[in-house]
């Protein structure tokens, strides 16, 4: 039964209250006009008509009080458990309690859309949580690993490697450019220093040279007392590797000369010998498994240190292979066939004297 179907409860009033409001009066009148009865008898008559009439309007407003109260405790212990349930009408519910139960199963509804709503509102809240703490955690791996390798290499190559997902830390072979750079004489030296002034010196020293090998692209390999290696590559640090080396070799000399320049510090006699060599070389991990060092070996290494060592004072020795690379760029002087210790081959050495405007 639909609500138009019902009949309201004030509908049902007014007629209870109408009939017994004009019903027991015209029942009277047509008893003394028609039949003569005793005025007295026929007001007991009309008055206990009344009466019942009123009675009934009381017992249907009792009931209807009633069922209004027996939904306020539906309502009541549905939201009180904790559970919101909906209101079931009946076949003979007056129109005002029929609208009253629709009304609030609707909100019933509603609440039901919500709760669903908010289910899954929260869970993908929750979602978002768990990638943001998923993401934090990332970025500071990322960020340690950022902080440990902008020791080594430059930024460009550090965002590299976070690119590619560290493959560039795998065990491989390939085409290099070797650099290794010595101060000279540094025991020498050393002796006109405290032990502090050694450790300023160094610093200073290194912190000039460092920053010129990742401005060109370069890695740091290591640091060996007061000796350094560098080493280049074409990819992901860009193309023509021996030529990126050999600027950053210049760089470094005359940085040197700058340090030397500190009236301040007993620089003076500073001086330092580099070599270069480029060549096939294996790029991994060297070591125990309680230590490792990512470094570069070989041959090409080998020979590399071995222009170092015979590097004089603010000098460049660079292989045959570099030069091959650079000789469009450079004037260099050739110092023969060298006999390196404990290599059978010689090889051919070429110091830099000057670049060209081109470079």
């Amino acid at each position: 039964m639909t609500s138009r179907d019902r009949i309201t409860f004030y509908r049902s009033a007014w007629m209870l209250y109408g009939l017994a409001s004009l019903f027991p009066y015209l029942i009277g009148v047509y008893l003394i006009l028609n039949l003569n009865i005793d005025i007295t008898y026929t007001l007991i008559n009309v008055l206990g008509l009344t009466l019942v009439l009123m009675l009934l309007g009381a017992l249907m407003i009792h009931a209807f009080a009633n069922r209004l109260r027996s939904l306020v405790s539906q309502v009541s212990r549905s939201i009180s458990g904790g559970k919101t349930e909906k209101i079931e009408t009946r076949e003979r519910d007056f129109e005002e309690v029929y609208l009253l139960a629709s009304d609030f199963n609707a909100i019933v509804e509603d609440l039901d859309q919500h709760k669903k709503h908010s289910k899954k509102v929260t869970a993908k809240m929750l979602g978002y949580i768990s990638d943001l703490d998923d993401y934090e955690k990332r970025s500071r791996k990322e960020s340690l690993i950022r902080d440990n390798l902008s020791r080594y290499v430059s930024q460009d190559v550090v965002d590299e490697l976070i690119r590619s997902g560290m493959a560039s830390f795998e065990n491989v072979e390939c085409t290099a450019t070797i650099l290794f750079a010595d101060i000279r004489a540094f025991t020498t030296l050393s002796e006109k220093l405290t032990p502090g002034e050694i450790i300023n010196l160094l610093n200073d020293y290194f912190g000039k040279m460092v920053p010129i090998i990742f401005e060109h692209g370069g890695t740091l390999d290591k640091f060996v007392g007061d000796e350094l290696m560098a080493m280049f590559r074409d990819s992901p640090y860009g193309d023509r590797a021996p030529l990126r080396a050999v600027k950053a070799a210049i760089e470094m000399l005359a940085a040197v000369e700058e340090l030397k320049k500190n009236a301040n510090k007993n620089y003076s006699q500073l001086a330092v010998g580099i070599g270069i060599n480029t060549g096939k070389v294996v790029i991994g991990n060297v070591g125990s498994e309680h230590r490792k060092d990512y470094t570069a070996i070989g041959d090409t290494v080998n020979v590399a240190a071995r222009f170092e060592q015979i590097a004089s004072r603010q000098e460049i020795i660079i292989g045959e292979q570099t030069y091959q690379v650079c000789k469009d760029y450079l004037v260099v002087e050739e110092t023969g066939e060298i006999i390196l210790r404990n290599r059978k081959a010689p090889v051919r050495g070429f110091k830099v004297i000057k670049t060209l405007p081109s470079v």
